[in-house]
C-alpha cells in the first residue's frame, strides 16, 4: 500500500530551472522533497531533488531518494502532476491508492447489545 500525505507546497517563479517544491511525509516519518524542474527546452517534470556531478567527462545525476516500488513513485507522480493537494480540502490526510475493505462495512454493531463474547 503506497501511502503517504501532502506536507507543503511552495512557487520560485523566478529560478530558472526549479519551478515548485513540494514536500510529502511517507510512513509517517519520512518527509521527502519532490521538485518540478523545467528542462531548457521548456518541458517540465516532477522528481525528488538530485545532484548532478561531472564523472570521467559526462554529467551523472544521483537522486537523495529512491523508492523500492515503482508502484509508490508512480502514485506520487500521479498525485503531483494532477495537483490534487488543491484540490483536496482535507490535503493533511494520508493519500492511499486502496479502497476500504467491503466485510467491515457489513460487520454487525455491538454498540447497543454488548460484545459477543
Amino acid at each position: 500500500m503506497s501511502m503517504f500525505s501532502f506536507v507543503s507546497h511552495e512557487k520560485f517563479p523566478e529560478d530558472q530551472f526549479t519551478k515548485e517544491i513540494v514536500y510529502l511525509l511517507l510512513e509517517d516519518k519520512y518527509r521527502i522533497a519532490y521538485v518540478r524542474k523545467k528542462m531548457q527546452n521548456g518541458g517540465m517534470f516532477w522528481d525528488v531533488m538530485s545532484i548532478g556531478v561531472s564523472k570521467h567527462g559526462k554529467k551523472h545525476y544521483y537522486k537523495s531518494f529512491m523508492q523500492d516500488s515503482n508502484f509508490l513513485a508512480e502514485d506520487i507522480k500521479d498525485f503531483l502532476e494532477k495537483r490534487k493537494w488543491e484540490k483536496a480540502p482535507q490535503a493533511q490526510q494520508p493519500i492511499t491508492q486502496t479502497q476500504p475493505l467491503s466485510y467491515l462495512d457489513s460487520a454487525p454493531d455491538y454498540s447497543q447489545q454488548g460484545l459477543p463474547f
